[in-house]
């Protein structure tokens, strides 16, 4: 038998959840911020998505919804907290 109640181990794991969200977005904002290096050093995002092996439309897609021009101020709330 469990430790703890079903409500703490679902609270941790809600948690858990939560925490790994905020790595995913951060890690696709360190992701565009690279892409968009790539840019800058190669001329285009087609030639980025060629270099690294991807399509450019998933360049175009993580520099638009992840890309310096998109951040949001830290302390800004977000739908997933």
């Amino acid at each position: 038998m469990p430790d703890t109640t079903w409500r703490k181990r679902f609270e941790a794991e809600q948690q858990r959840h939560r925490d790994l969200l905020k790595e995913i977005a951060a890690s696709a904002r360190r992701r565009a911020a690279a892409l968009e290096d790539g840019v800058a050093e190669l001329g285009t995002k087609s030639a980025v998505a060629q270099a690294v092996g991807i399509d450019v439309s998933a360049v175009r897609r993580s520099i638009r919804e992840y890309g310096a021009a998109t951040l949001r101020p830290t302390d800004s709330p977000t739908t997933t907290e």
